[in-house]
């Protein structure tokens, strides 16, 4: 039987999922297949579940217990699979999700579904995970930002080191919008760094003498 730990991953990027975009591109849709989906962490398996293609339907199985016990439960879940057209033709295939958000009843179509600190393939909305950019502050995003333009260019990441020329071939307005966007980015990080660090190191004033 395959077999999974969980335990609580908040964002889309640390958690198990499956997607049925890939799947559908693997072949692995196709009525009365059974395959397996496994997870690996730096090159090792550190979970795997079963899973079984029916009409409009996928059958998981797996054992799940969550991280820190030892009691297990197998579980048995099907997923609907629902198709939809696409307009340059062929047909796109969904994962519907069962699950529960906020008491009410989810089946909102997505293409994939996630596996947290309870034993069901729901959605990230069901899941309460978000993605791991979301996280990060608004500071680092900016910082992240400009270096990405930097390096685009041609130069370094770093923001000490001058900004780089214009690459051959590229047109000067393209060049002009990409610095000024590398430079709003900038100063946007710098600022958010001062306030931070404002806020963090400002001195606490003792009052209790105005008492």
């Amino acid at each position: 039987m395959s077999s999974v730990v969980f335990g609580r991953r908040s964002t889309c990027e640390a958690s198990y999922s499956i997607d049925v975009r890939l799947l559908h591109r693997e072949g692995h849709l196709n009525s009365g297949q059974s395959f397996s989906v496994s997870w690996s962490v730096d090159g090792e398996l550190v979970a795997s579940i079963r899973a079984r293609a029916e009409h409009d339907c996928l059958a998981l199985t797996f054992d799940w217990s969550r991280a820190g016990t030892r009691e297990w439960i197998s579980v048995e879940q099907p997923v609907p699979i629902i198709w939809t057209k696409c307009h340059l033709g062929g047909c796109r295939p969904w994962f519907q999700c069962l699950a529960y958000f906020e008491g009410q009843y989810c089946g909102r179509r997505v293409a994939k579904l996630y596996i947290g600190d309870s034993p069901v393939f729901a959605c990230r909305r069901c899941h309460a995970l978000v993605y791991a950019s979301q996280r990060e502050g608004t500071g680092t995003r900016a910082l992240q930002r400009a270096q990405k333009i930097r390096e685009r260019l041609g130069g370094s990441s770093n923001l000490l080191e001058p900004f780089p020329e214009k690459p051959p071939r590229m047109h000067w307005r393209t060049y002009d919008r990409l610095r000024e966007l590398a430079e709003i980015a900038e100063q946007r990080s710098n600022a958010l760094l001062k306030a931070w660090v404002q806020n963090r190191y400002t001195p606490w004033k003792d009052d209790s003498r105005d008492c």
